[in-house]
């Protein structure tokens, strides 16, 4: 439940009420700049659009404003140190047995003859004698050979199956008259997207409350400035944030290989884009799954193994956003180790605290601190437990049997906040001139004052109805997403 700034409640009095202190006339000014204050101020309170608020809500610092619809922006992935087998002559049972040497295909040429591979078994090791070059099966064959030197070790062959990765290690030469190798470089790469633009209406009726609220704000200089606006136009206002938060979430970039757009309006035959939301950027990046109960050595390989401490200060920004089933299976996955380990808590499960002069049962594991010092936050994503795509699945009987929740809040989404270079990872992008804007169409039936607009007798329809109209744009752009990841439960 959203907790605003309230100071009063009451029917809206003309005597006590200025228009110029009326967030509906300051949004008619500068729509932009109170949209965001607004942003701000609601994401302090109200948890119902996290991400909204960690963008937009920020200011300068998270957003970005470009004046076309697509864009794109250099971003670095990970530096690469493995490759997966594309071919193996499987008639070959011993390979590397007595010394022999062998050849294998990997998938591409990032190997390097000279360098030393580890096979997925974490035992095996052999040295690249040879770079043979492009292979038969479309990859690039290596001769290999085993490091060890007894003449009855040889390779597993369930380590050559394709499909297994092998990880590369440094290059080992002879003490004189060896010859230099290549390297790799891992130069940036390009991504791209596109905006989505919104329309939202609010039909101004005759029989429309006359009820204003007033909230106090935080200004610049530290100090509070006291605004209000009708409650009808604040549901509005709260609804067409909740809304966009869950779109900036479930949004599938549109724009096909060719670079066409299929999705056409029907009433003016122009492309509608939709833009990559936040799951699809996750899923796509990296993805895994967990059964009925997490255990904490999969958070610690999926999670804690993404981690690497290369942002501006050492230390990774990084939150798991979850629904109440993903908040509830980390913290029994914590209290399953600790039990483990050997480690109780008061009452088997609970704590007993004192609280405003009562007393308090419940608590429950929220972070996790990696073995290199990462602290991973857990916060509450509630469009999981009660939006759309929960809704959809309770009605469709997709029920965890333990919990009973619905299967959407059984998953998390790894958000890396982190800054690099002096710049915020994750922004909210927006077209300039297409950020924020509002309009009020005028028919026969009166704007209310408590609107803060002034009725006149001109109108722009002949239509009984007046109407306020908010169109915005939005994408995402995550400059590094090697940390992005979406964990689900898979039953």
């Amino acid at each position: 439940m959203y907790k605003l700034r309230e100071v009063s409640r009451g029917n809206y009095d003309d005597r006590g009420y200025s228009n110029e202190e009326t967030i509906a006339h300051l949004m008619m000014q500068k729509p932009e700049d109170i949209n965001n204050i607004l942003t701000y101020t609601y994401g302090t309170d109200d948890d119902r659009f996290p991400l909204t608020f960690l963008t937009e809500g920020q200011g300068k610092t998270g957003t970005v404003d470009i004046s076309k619809v697509e864009w794109d922006w250099k971003t670095m992935g990970r530096m690469k140190f493995n490759d997966y087998v594309l071919w193996f002559n499987d008639s070959n049972t011993t390979p590397g047995k007595g010394g022999a040497m062998f050849e294998v295909e990997f998938a591409t040429h990032w190997l390097i003859e000279q360098y030393g591979l580890i096979a997925p078994d974490g035992r095996t090791q052999v040295r690249i004698m040879k770079d043979l070059g492009a292979g038969p099966h479309g990859g690039y064959l290596y001769r290999l050979k085993l490091t060890n030197p007894n003449a009855n070790v040889y390779v597993d062959p369930e380590n050559l199956k394709p499909g297994k990765y092998w990880s590369m290690t440094a290059p080992t030469i002879s003490e004189s008259w060896s010859k230099g190798n290549r390297s790799n470089v891992m130069g940036p790469g390009k991504m791209k997207s596109q905006l989505e633009f919104h329309r939202y209406t609010k039909i101004i009726a005759g029989n429309i409350s006359n009820e204003v609220v007033e909230y106090q704000f935080q200004t610049k200089g530290g100090g509070t400035t006291n605004l209000w606006i009708n409650e009808e136009m604040r549901q509005f206002d709260i609804q067409l944030r909740v809304e966009d938060e869950e779109r900036l979430w479930l949004a599938e970039y549109n724009r096909n290989e060719d670079g066409e757009i299929t999705l056409i309006d029907p009433d003016n035959g122009l492309p509608i884009p939709h833009t990559a939301g936040m799951m699809q950027i996750c899923r796509e990046n990296n993805y895994d799954t967990y059964g009925e109960v997490l255990p904490l050595s999969k958070i610690e390989r999926t999670i804690g193994d993404l981690l690497v401490g290369d942002t501006d200060t050492g230390q990774m920004e990084v939150v798991l956003f979850g629904g109440k089933g993903f908040m509830q299976d980390f913290d029994l996955a914590i209290r399953n180790d600790a039990r483990s380990e050997g480690f109780a808590t008061p009452l088997g499960d609970k704590m007993i605290e004192d609280f405003n002069g009562g007393l308090s049962y419940g608590k429950y594991f929220r972070r996790y601190k990696t073995v290199d010092g990462h602290i991973i936050t857990v916060e509450h994503l509630k469009f999981l437990d009660e939006g759309t795509i929960a809704e959809n699945a309770k009605s469709n009987g997709m029920i965890h049997p333990r919990t009973g929740l619905p299967i959407t809040s059984h998953q998390c989404f790894m958000i890396d906040f982190s800054t690099y270079k002096g710049i915020r990872n994750v922004r909210k992008v927006r077209q300039k001139g297409q950020i924020y804007t509002i309009g009020i169409l005028k028919g026969l039936t009166p704007i209310p004052a408590s609107w803060g607009s002034v009725p006149t007798n001109s109108i722009a329809t002949d239509v009984d109805m007046s109407s306020y109209e908010v169109k915005n744009s939005y994408g995402l752009q995550v400059n590094n997403a090697t940390k992005m990841m979406q964990l689900q439960c898979v039953l």
